[in-house]
This record gives C-alpha cells, sequence and structure tokens, in this order.
C-alpha cells in the first residue's frame, strides 16, 4: 500500500498528464472533495470535476509554497500561472487512508 507522500506524488504526476481517468485513480472510490462551491461525493462526481478543470492547467507551471505529510494528511500550498490560469494562492489538504485519497479539500485565489 502506498504511503501518503507516495499518494500524493501520483497525484501531482496524475494532474500533469491532464487526464481525469489518471487523476481519479489516487481517490477511494467514496472519497470526499471539498471546495468552495461544491463537495464531490464519489469517483464519477470527482472525475467529472477534473474533466471540465483539466483542461485549464496545461502548461500551469506550479509553485511550492510549502508542503508538508504528517502521517496520512497532506498539506500542499502553491501559486502558479499559465496562458488560462492565473493562481496567487492555492492551498490542498489530502487525508490518506489505505493508499488513496479519503477526503480533499482545495480553495485558491485567482488573479
Amino acid at each position: 500500500m502506498k504511503e501518503s507522500q507516495e499518494v500524493f506524488r501520483s497525484h501531482m504526476e496524475a494532474v500533469a498528464t491532464l487526464n481525469p481517468a489518471k487523476v481519479v485513480e489516487d481517490y477511494a472510490v467514496d472519497a470526499l472533495f471539498t471546495t468552495p462551491d461544491h463537495t464531490y461525493k464519489g469517483q464519477t462526481e470527482i472525475f467529472n470535476f477534473y474533466k471540465e478543470f483539466l483542461p485549464n492547467f496545461k502548461d500551469f507551471e506550479f509553485i511550492t509554497i510549502k508542503q508538508e505529510t504528517h502521517h496520512n494528511v497532506v498539506y500542499f500550498v502553491w501559486h502558479g500561472k499559465n496562458e488560462h490560469l492565473d493562481v496567487l494562492l492555492a492551498t490542498d489538504t489530502y487525508i490518506i487512508e489505505n493508499g488513496k485519497i479519503k477526503q480533499h479539500t482545495f480553495a485558491a485565489v485567482n488573479n
């Protein structure tokens, strides 16, 4: 079973592929993904979120401000931009259980 940091690394590599099916592989079947606008429940809803969201990340340059892993919690603060997005500040928190993302929160401030 993957450790929390391995799951995070796999998730970031999947995001870089811009393939929502690849991204959702790291989530538990019953995962929750909470954003300021909506809570996505389960892999199907999370897949649909990434299907719309990921095309905006083409050629995106992530700049990590802070990334820490403590047991089953991964905390990630970042910013970055590309031609579609200018993210001034974003934060993700991942709760990992049994080698999968069980809960994920995300919030960002865009320019």
